[in-house]
C-alpha cells in the first residue's frame, strides 16, 4: 500500500521547493492535490526517498472524513479514474439503454439483461477501485460507486 504524506511547498526568489523522489521511472511519488496550502502526495511502499530540501517537511497524514472527501474532490488523479469508468460504461451502454434495462428490471422484464448489465457495471467499478488503491491507500479514499452511477 502506498503511503500518504503532506507538506507545504516553499518558494523563494528563485526556486519552488517540492518533494522529490529518487528519479526511478517506476518508483515515482504522485502529487494528489493541494488543500489549504498542504500538498498531499502518494509514495509507493517500495520507494526510498532521497533527503529532501531543508524547506520540505514531509508529514504522515491523519485522515478525517472531511479530509478524505476533500482529497477525493481535489485530486485530478481520482477524478480521471472516475471519468474513465464512466467512459468505459458509456462505450457499452448509452444512458437510454441503461434506463431501459433498469425500467425493464423493475417491471420484471428481461431480468437476464439486467443481470448482465449489472455485472458489467460492477466489474468497471471494481477495476476503478483497484486503480485507486494502487495510487493511494484504500483507507484514504472511500468507494467511488455512488459517484459513478
Amino acid at each position: 500500500m502506498p503511503k500518504l504524506m503532506k507538506y507545504k511547498k516553499f518558494t523563494d526568489t528563485y526556486t519552488t521547493y517540492t518533494a522529490i523522489d529518487n528519479g526511478e521511472e517506476d518508483k515515482k511519488i504522485t502529487e494528489l492535490c493541494t488543500i489549504n496550502g498542504n500538498t498531499y502526495i502518494s509514495i509507493p511502499d517500495d520507494i526510498v526517498l532521497p533527503e529532501q530540501a531543508k524547506q520540505i517537511k514531509l508529514e504522515p497524514v491523519i485522515l478525517t472524513d472531511e479530509l478524505k472527501e476533500q482529497i477525493e474532490e481535489a485530486s485530478p488523479h481520482i477524478q480521471l479514474i472516475k471519468k474513465r469508468i464512466r467512459e468505459k460504461i458509456a462505450k457499452k451502454y448509452s444512458i437510454e439503454d441503461e434506463l431501459k434495462i433498469i425500467r425493464n428490471k423493475i417491471n420484471g422484464v428481461d431480468i437476464e439483461k439486467y443481470t448482465e448489465y449489472n455485472a458489467y457495471i460492477e466489474d468497471c467499478i471494481a477495476d476503478g477501485e483497484v486503480k485507486k488503491v494502487e495510487l493511494i491507500a484504500e483507507k484514504v479514499v472511500g468507494p467511488i460507486k455512488e459517484e459513478i452511477l
